[in-house]
């Protein structure tokens, strides 16, 4: 009977040896949100300018109000998150200024003005993070990091190229908040206030007191499209 009983036991302890040495596969859920984002908006945003000490030049927008065109493509996370490129454009007006008398860096094509109404081509691109997603209203977080280009200054009187004629590109960052409304879970707009973005020029060339940030708040609502199938493996 002892040797029926320790035979027994081995036996247990064996398969419990052996169960745990194997492996059970991954198992794949397949949910009813989507694998990726995608989303259109247009907003009003306001800048305060650039201030250039390469040109020894000045592009003040006034912090006037224009109109900004965006879109971006996500990719989905778990709890309604996600990852993704995002880019925005917008032609904005501003008032040129220069100190003639500080030359131009060599090879430098552009010209100036001492003060003259311009207009530019402002382009973002940014890799972002996006919280919030569902039906009905939700909070939303969104986190962006890239660049803002300054390209195509041209004066408004007779469409001089303004130096610099390369443009520029600067780092920039953004912190937004807002609330989306979600009609299914495939589709949702969003009404997104970005308080916190603002954009870093080179201080080379710039005295010691000058700005060399250029901050950009916005207000925009967007439209996005959810495709595709999210899936979990666990």
């Amino acid at each position: 009977m002892r040797h029926f009983f320790f035979a027994l036991l081995v036996l247990m302890f064996a398969a419990e040896s052996l169960s745990a040495q194997i492996r059970r596969p991954p198992r794949v859920y397949t949910t009813n949100d989507p694998d990726w984002w995608v989303s259109a908006g247009v907003g009003g945003f306001r800048g305060n300018g650039v201030n250039d000490g390469v040109t020894g030049s000045s592009w003040d927008f006034g912090n006037a109000t224009n109109l900004q065109y965006r879109a971006s493509l996500e990719k989905a996370m778990d709890n309604g998150a996600s990852f993704g490129f995002a880019g925005s454009y917008a032609r904005v007006p501003f008032t040129y200024s220069a100190d003639l008398a500080k030359p131009l860096p060599v090879g430098e094509n552009g010209t100036r003005c001492l003060s003259c109404n311009a207009h530019l081509d402002m382009t973002t691109l940014v890799l972002g993070f996006h919280s919030g997603s569902g039906n009905g209203f939700h909070q939303i977080v969104e986190l962006n990091g890239g660049v803002v280009m300054y390209k195509n200054l041209k004066e408004d009187a007779g469409g001089a190229k303004l130096a610099p004629s390369k443009g520029n590109i600067d780092p920039l960052f953004s912190l937004a908040y807002g609330f989306g409304y979600g009609f299914s879970t495939r589709m949702a707009l969003d009404l997104i206030f970005a308080d916190y973005t603002f954009a870093i020029h080179e201080r080379k060339g710039l005295a010691n007191g000058t700005s060399n940030t250029n901050s950009m708040p916005s207000l925009r609502v967007a439209l996005r499209m959810g495709f595709g199938s999210h899936t979990i493996t666990r």
